[in-house]
């Protein structure tokens, strides 16, 4: 009950963290907050007490206790030998969830609520439960989501309720930035052993690679892939005569097969193909004050709408939200991003695991490579077979191959040469001063320098430290030095910079004018997209036979007969054309119609299979200009609904009431006449009206 400051901050398949404040003081620091202990937050999810980070200010102690959720107590199982797993091949992913399960003894359960592909699995659940998760996240690329001990799997997380951050509505404050850094539109790619998929059949490819490669001079010949990279459709808008594309490498070891390296290839070269996003904004949580509104949930795909910020119904998906959930004067703080932003915490985890792995390959670790057992195979076969002929000589001792006199050992005072050239040239060499090798092969030692690549195009570990891209360390365009300091191109850092000094020549960012892009005319028979994202075509057209999003499911078709958009199923939903001279758009359940709006000279008529209905929810509905209800039944209309009219009623039944009481008191409806009194007697419906005498005359008593 003492607690305040509470912030809860959540990150795609990453931290979980809820922090906040206590008085030292209070008996809910002395007694409930404990190392280990356990909190519990609004949703019902625990938390686990991290740390306690204790302050003085005067006689004021404070306490800011750190928790995390408790799907990351997976940290502390670890993952038994007996079912580490070396290799396998069509892994379902259930398998390796349900090894986790029995590690942690049933203690944690996983719930995989979509359809996953059968995955190789290699060098699985070597470090804790943790690990073994991550590493199913990443081999079956799916998103986490934990209730308490049940970890939800899904392909993605959060869903499309139609959420909006808008401008004067609930936006306080925003902050937009797009980057490029990474941007690559032709992606090259190895796999294990420095393979390649070149001379694969081209028929592989789709037909949208197909076509562009087909486009560069000796990128297929005979039908066969000649080069190893695969070039993205968007490469035509950020190419210039300087850079005509952008240039990315993946290298997959694990990766055995020319197929399996080509989709791994076009997975890479689709989420580096377009300009990275993000956008920060502090929203006003409207859903505290009014639950019809809709709340934020990480993983929710939303809608910003600020054009002044550049933001002109821009779409993406929420990576990260920070919440105060029980401070109704706080709001929520989103962050929107069209990538899984890493945050610092990813970035140390991945560099300790590539220390880890560098550490094993230089200190005895056993490489296993084609190439070693090849190569191993191969020696012994050669030695058994060998026909040696010893010579002496002033050089010392030579071993000569009697089949090729060119093949020589020679061993002498300084050292031991290997040649196949008669030792004009050595082709490995040991002496006094080390040992010098084209290649060497087995296992690893401690060594004063090590080179990966020839020319330029190298990785080097010397006395200097890890240099790469550049013969020369001073030169290499990624760089660290044995005191830890960083040089390199492009670092994505996520989080806080914390006393540095950051230098830029030239930053450009917002807007990127070329001077080939704007005012030209793209002329094409089909043009596809699956996702454009942060660009803008200006003042140029675009003409093709058929323009649509994606090849089947769910999309959006342009041709010459209109626009058609068609469900996940492949049913159209909503069409739009011309006919004759008036234009129609009609809706349709998988196909079938259901409701219509067409337009012609001759007016604008709406139709419906079902009912029809207008509604406006901000404002009211206006109907100007005459209205004809001729042919309608109009029913659920009431009197009360339309203004003024039940008042105009009113008055209208007062005065029909008054003139219906006056006719019933005076209307005379009867009369008599009484000859002896010569009383002619008027009756109203209610009274006598009136009593007239009426003398007799003189000349007629008889």
């Amino acid at each position: 009950m003492d607690s305040y400051e509470i912030q809860r901050r959540r990150r795609i398949n990453s931290d979980y963290e809820l922090t906040f404040m206590v008085p030292m003081t209070s008996e809910d620091y002395r007694e409930k907050i404990a190392i280990k202990g356990h909190v519990r937050d609004e949703r019902g999810q625990f938390y686990v007490i991290q740390s306690r980070s204790r302050s003085r200010e005067g006689r004021k102690l404070t306490a800011n206790i750190y928790c995390n959720h408790i799907m990351f107590k997976l940290n502390d199982f670890k993952f038994p030998y007996a079912s580490y797993i070396a290799e396998a091949y069509g892994i379902h992913i259930s398998q390796l969830t349900n090894l986790i399960t029995s590690a942690t003894g049933g203690r944690f359960t996983f719930v995989i609520h979509d359809s996953f592909d059968l995955h190789d699995v290699k060098d699985f659940g070597r470090g804790t439960c943790l690990e073994a998760l991550n590493q199913i996240v990443q081999m079956y690329e799916c998103e986490v989501e934990p209730d308490n001990f049940v970890i939800n799997l899904r392909k993605k997380i959060g869903a499309d309720n139609g959420l909006q951050y808008r401008l004067k509505k609930n936006i306080v404050s925003s902050s937009f930035k797009d980057k490029g850094e990474s941007l690559v539109t032709r992606m090259f790619s190895q796999m294990k052993d420095g393979r390649t998929f070149i001379g694969m059949d081209a028929s592989k490819l789709t037909d949208e690679e197909r076509s562009l490669l087909s486009g560069i001079p000796g990128a297929i010949v005979n039908g066969k892939l000649a080069v190893n990279y695969l070039i993205s459709p968007y490469a035509q808008y950020w190419s210039s005569d300087s850079v005509p594309f952008f240039d990315g490498e993946i290298i997959e070891q694990d990766i055995e097969e020319q197929g399996d390296l080509l989709e791994a290839t076009r997975k890479a070269l689709r989420e580096q193909e377009v300009v990275s996003l993000e956008v920060t904004v502090s929203t006003a949580d409207l859903f505290k004050i009014d639950n019809t509104e809709p709340k934020p949930a990480l993983g929710d795909t939303v809608t910003c709408i600020d054009p002044g910020m550049d933001m002109n119904k821009l779409k993406a998906r929420i990576t990260e939200l920070n919440e105060y959930p029980y401070s109704q004067d706080k709001h929520s703080e989103p962050t929107i991003s069209n990538v899984n932003l890493r945050d610092y915490t990813d970035i140390i985890s991945d560099l300790e695991r590539n220390k880890n792995i560098i550490n094993n390959l230089f200190s005895n670790g056993k490489i296993r490579t084609e190439v070693f057992e090849s190569f191993a195979k191969q020696a012994v076969i050669d030695i058994n077979n060998s026909k040696t002929e010893i010579k002496y000589d002033q050089r010392g001792i030579v071993l000569q191959d009697q089949t090729n006199a060119l093949n020589q050992v020679i061993m002498t005072s300084n050292g031991v040469v290997l040649t196949t050239d008669g030792g004009k040239t050595a082709r490995t060499a040991i002496t006094a001063l080390g040992v010098v090798a084209e290649q060497i092969i087995g296992q690893l030692g401690n060594f004063v320098s090590l080179v990966i690549g020839n020319g330029n195009n190298v990785t080097k570990i010397n006395t200097n430290g890890i240099s790469a891209g550049h013969n020369d360390y001073n030169s290499a365009p990624f760089r660290v030095d044995m005191q830890g300091n960083v040089v390199a191109r492009s670092i994505k850092l996520t989080g806080e910079i914390d006393n540095s000094e950051m230098k830029s020549s030239d930053i450009t960012a917002s807007n990127i004018t070329a001077s080939n892009i704007k005012s030209t005319t793209i002329t094409a028979s089909t043009v596809k997209a699956s996702t454009l994202t942060g660009n803008e075509i200006e003042g140029g057209t675009i003409t093709g036979t058929l323009f649509r999003t994606a090849k089947s499911g769910r999309r959006i078709e342009i041709n010459s007969s209109g626009l058609t958009a068609y469900t996940s199923g492949g049913g159209e939903a909503l069409s739009l054309g011309q006919a004759s001279d008036g234009g129609g758009l009609v809706f349709m359940d998988d196909g079938s119609p259901r409701g219509s709006i067409y337009g012609d000279s001759n007016g604008l008529r709406i139709g419906n299979m079902g009912g029809i209905y207008i509604k406006s929810v901000d404002d009211m509905t206006y109907m100007q200009g005459p209205v004809d209800f001729t042919g309608a039944a109009v029913t659920g209309l009431k009197i009360s609904s339309i203004d003024d009219l039940k008042g105009k009623m009113d008055d209208l039944k007062r005065d029909l009431d008054d003139f219906y009481g006056r006719l019933f008191e005076d209307l005379i409806i009867n009369a008599t006449f009484d000859s002896k009194s010569r009383n002619l007697k008027l009756y109203s419906a209610a009274r006598t009206v009136a009593t007239v005498n009426i003398p007799a005359d003189e000349g007629s008593k008889s």
